[in-house]
């Protein structure tokens, strides 16, 4: 089964919520020659600065990134408070006021308080860390969605643009042995002329020998047929999906290199019409080809 062809352009996010926190990532990305991410991770996942990167490495190989983290504290979606604990930690603490500090105020909400953080500090920070992971594996999922997406997209422009291609070959390829005829006469006639303007004379063999020459330098044969296995071999990697642009890329580079030479050899200008329709076609594909990873 072929892979997915994917675009590098896209945006996806992904959101998960825990006992007391929620955090959603953003991601938005654009096509760029080589993997580049941008963010700055909130103060408390500073520390997963280097697993974010291993993410976005492992799934992501091109394209400009750009991520978001936004953390939402979930005030009321905690867990029903205990009364018997915090009133026997209340109690604990009365009895070492009384043999430590007789004097001192112990106040409600600092037991609440303490009870808490004794209870669930370092649980809470490991599920806040493993809250943004989750949501960063998310959002780039999401994103690879739509990338897909629009790689699915950009596969049917591609295949118009490839047909669009072979039908003008077809054209330029019928009309190639009148082109050749037409061009032999033109050559023989203004050879004849210049010889005769100069008051000399040509044996026909000289002449049929120069016309030769000059007409194939005109030929665009090989041109067409480099084209042509361009244009397919094209067709195949688009098909075969994965991380392709720049195989693509480089085949566009060398349809257009062929095409600006079949339009430096064609003097009619019927067909160089045609082929300046090559390469508008080229240039389309090529900056499509941009967009894919």
């Amino acid at each position: 089964m072929a892979s997915p062809l994917r675009s590098m352009t896209g945006y996806g996010s992904g959101d998960v919520k825990g006992s007391d926190l929620g955090v959603k990532v953003e991601l938005r990305s654009v096509n760029h020659r080589y993997l580049k991410s941008s963010y700055h991770l909130p103060d408390r996942f500073a520390s997963l600065q280097s697993k974010v990167d291993a993410l976005l490495r492992e799934k992501i190989e091109r394209g400009a990134i750009h991520l978001s983290v936004f953390v939402e504290d979930l005030e009321n979606a905690g867990p029903p408070i205990d009364g018997e604990a915090i009133a026997a930690r209340f109690e604990q603490l009365s009895r070492l006021r009384d043999d430590v500090a007789p004097d001192q105020e112990i106040r409600f909400m600092d037991v609440v308080a303490l009870h808490e953080a004794s209870s669930s500090g370092v649980s809470a920070s490991g599920e806040s860390d493993q809250l943004l992971l989750e949501a960063v594996e998310a959002a780039i999922a999401d994103l690879r969605r739509m990338q897909e997406n629009e790689g699915e997209r950009l596969r049917v422009e591609f295949e118009r643009l490839l047909k669009d291609t072979e039908s003008a070959l077809d054209e330029i390829e019928s009309s190639l042995p009148e082109v050749l005829e037409w061009l032999r006469d033109r050559y023989s006639d203004r050879i004849q002329q210049l010889i005769e303007s100069a008051g000399g004379d040509i044996d026909s063999k000289d002449l049929l020998r120069e016309v030769g020459v000059l007409t194939e330098r005109s030929d665009i044969t090989e041109e067409l047929s480099r084209l042509r296995g361009h244009v397919e071999e094209y067709r195949n990697v688009v098909a075969g999906g994965g991380r392709v642009g720049r195989r693509l890329d480089f085949l566009t580079q060398e349809m257009f290199r062929e095409a600006n030479t079949m339009t430096s050899k064609l003097p009619r200008h019927d067909l160089a019409h045609t082929v300046v329709g090559i390469k508008v076609n080229v240039d389309r594909l090529r900056e499509q080809t941009q967009n894919i990873e």
